[in-house]
């Protein structure tokens, strides 16, 4: 059996309402209202010498994504916020997730993470970042030590 808690604050209109969202979702998942943690869905692609990450994005703006790379891993981070429009509509059906997200993922070969490149177009964050060559060798000069 599924209880719901329901505790009086400060603005009992907002709390009675997201209440009344628990029942709806109880009785119907269909009336469910996302305003949670989501996992936008990423695909990690390998060239020979790069790796390509995609993330569906839809409805952000680029000013609201925070992407950080290092040479083994990315994260990407952001929030989908709620159509201001909508905000005093009633909801019939609410599949689409909103509220913060961030995605951690490590990636299948060391990278250049100073090559990184990114663009967002149609809902979809592109990253392209150089992989390291793991058999690249670099010589060595050696500098004369002029005080012996």
């Amino acid at each position: 059996m599924n209880f719901i808690k329901i505790k009086f604050g400060s603005n009992f209109e907002e709390e009675f309402q997201k209440a009344v969202h628990e029942v709806f979702h109880l009785v119907s998942p269909i009336f469910k209202y996302y305003e949670s943690i989501w996992r936008p869905n990423i695909d990690v692609y390998e060239s020979i010498d790069e790796i390509i990450i995609l993330a569906d994005l839809a409805g952000l703006n680029k000013e609201e994504l925070h992407i950080e790379i290092d040479h083994r891993k990315i994260k990407i981070a952001g929030v989908r916020k709620a159509i201001a429009d909508l905000k005093s509509a009633r909801y019939r059906l609410a599949e689409i997730p909103r509220g913060y997200f961030e995605r951690s993922i490590a990636l299948p070969e060391t990278v250049d993470a100073e090559s990184a490149i990114a663009s967002y177009a149609d809902g979809v964050l592109m990253i392209r970042v150089n992989k390291l060559a793991a058999n690249k060798t670099r010589r060595v000069e050696i500098k004369i030590d002029e005080n012996n």
